[in-house]
């Protein structure tokens, strides 16, 4: 059994075609591989935008063109949310050190491998990248990809919200104006002009505009252009059997 490592290059021999076999599960571990170990100024580094991005090993073993047996290592990134409920039928195990103090995680993130190689494209595993400066770029750049893309959901969001918001008010407003502005214009031409005038204070106080007028009432007063000089024409009859 061999490694397969950054400075190990398998080919398949010419009078034979390559053939690519993968001799038992993925195994993933946050336990370094000797030869495998993490630049800690990269993880670091990664870990001070992103806190819950969790390093870890993938260890395969494939049966290559050139040898029975060959272990092949890839650095990877894993996470833990407490209730993965899309990940009930099979989840993540990862072998975690002796003096671990988060919770092993349970989500595969990333694996870094080169997938553009020949013996990727021929069914093998893809070419080793290393734990450098490479992959802080790339964890940074699907970070900040990442959180436009959320924040701008959640303006769509919050746009569509306000919308419907708007066009609801807007509708209540119609309502309003089609059936309760013609029954209080109704009820307000039957105020007389002293309980009008209260109605103007009580609504804009001292500023009340005298401006505002209602429609002028469907009837005459009676007696108005009367030509007696007295009173009399205002006097009501008494209603028979009253004393």
């Amino acid at each position: 059994m061999s490694f397969l490592g950054p400075m190990t290059v398998v080919r398949g021999e010419k009078d034979v075609a390559p053939t690519f076999q993968r001799l038992a599960d993925d195994r993933y571990t946050c336990v370094a591989p000797p030869g495998f170990e993490k630049d800690p100024a990269v993880t670091k580094a990664i870990q001070e935008f992103d806190p819950q991005a969790i390093p870890l090993w993938r260890v395969q073993r494939w049966r290559m063109p050139s040898a029975p047996e060959v272990v092949v290592v890839h650095h990877g990134i894993g996470r833990y949310f407490p209730v993965p409920r899309y990940l009930r039928s099979r989840p993540l195990r990862v072998e975690m050190p002796m003096d671990a103090r988060g919770p092993a995680p349970n989500v595969l993130d990333r694996i870094f491998e080169d997938d553009s190689t020949l013996q990727y494209k021929q069914g093998g595993p893809g070419d080793y990248q290393p734990w450098d400066w490479s992959t802080y770029a790339w964890c940074r750049f699907q970070y900040d990809k990442t959180t436009v893309e959320a924040w701008l959901k959640r303006a769509e969001r919050k746009a569509a919200r306000l919308a419907r918001e708007a066009e609801a008010l807007q509708a209540e407003l119609d309502y309003r104006k089609r059936q309760i502005e013609p029954f209080l214009m109704k009820k307000a031409e039957e105020l007389s002009d002293y309980d009008w005038k209260q109605y103007l204070a009580a609504v804009w106080g001292k500023a009340a505009p005298g401006e505002i007028r209602r429609k002028p009432k469907p009837f005459v007063d009676l007696g108005v252009r009367s030509p007696r000089p007295d009173n009399s024409h205002l006097r009501v009859a008494p209603a028979k059997g009253v004393v």
